[in-house]
């Protein structure tokens, strides 16, 4: 008697989740099953398929193009033919304010640029509320890793909830609104106001690969047994 919650849980894997993801939501949209959806969760590679696809179009079914990105990802022209250009480094020095850490913000630009566009991407974590606001869509729910200098990873980590509506720690139950991520704020007043990032700034946090330190760059070297037989391996 009771309609169940439906939710799709993906993980991360850099361009190959991407690619992956799309084929997935392709295949479960011909089955009619993204109607019964009502969650989507993503971490890193994953995050960056839903991305594309949310802001796409706002009034219908945003996964009606899951067919047109999938074949796009998959042919010589969508991979080969994308350009750098000057505007991606006057990007970063324009979000320096908001999160001085570049590293993390480099390889999203990149990929934006290199894989969907050359033009610059001006869309926002909160510009994707137009295509759920109506129930047209599943809630995506972008996923990323607080971790702890100098404490491993293994010790501590803390799951961080993204979506269009709000941030925060589901283990605290402490969110805030989307677009006042990376503001200050004390004792929970807003301080200082920073404009809200673009969302493919958003992408380098949401990659998994800048939540690994050297500790536990070193755990693994150490102690998993078939670490240098896979790096050392014949390729």
């Amino acid at each position: 008697e009771q309609v169940p919650v439906v939710a799709i849980m993906t993980t991360g894997g850099g361009t190959r989740a991407l690619t992956a993801m799309y084929a997935h939501l392709l295949s479960m949209q011909e089955m009619n099953v993204l109607d019964c959806v009502s969650y989507i969760t993503g971490l890193s590679g994953t995050t960056w398929s839903d991305c594309e696809l949310y802001y796409l179009n706002h009034q219908e079914k945003a996964f009606f193009f899951c067919r047109g990105f999938f074949l796009f990802l998959v042919s010589d022209t969508g991979v080969r033919k994308r350009c750098f250009t000057g505007q991606s480094g006057r990007d970063l020095l324009f979000h320096h304010e908001a999160f001085p850490v570049m590293s993390s913000l480099c390889h999203p630009i990149v990929l934006s640029y290199c894989h969907f566009s050359k033009q610059e991407d001006c869309h926002k974590l909160t510009d994707q509320q137009q295509a759920l606001n109506q129930g047209q869509n599943p809630l995506p729910i972008y996923l990323s890793l607080n971790v702890k200098d100098k404490i491993s990873d293994q010790d501590f980590r803390e799951w961080v909830e993204f979506t269009p509506y709000e941030v925060g720690f589901p283990k605290y139950g402490a969110y805030i609104r989307a677009e006042d991520f990376g503001s200050e704020f004390f004792m929970g007043r807003l301080m200082k106001k920073i404009p809200e990032s673009r969302i493919c700034f958003l992408e380098g946090i949401w990659s998994s690969v800048f939540s690994l330190n050297l500790m536990d760059a070193w755990y693994i070297s150490v102690n998993s047994e078939d670490f240098w037989h896979k790096w050392t391996r014949d390729k």
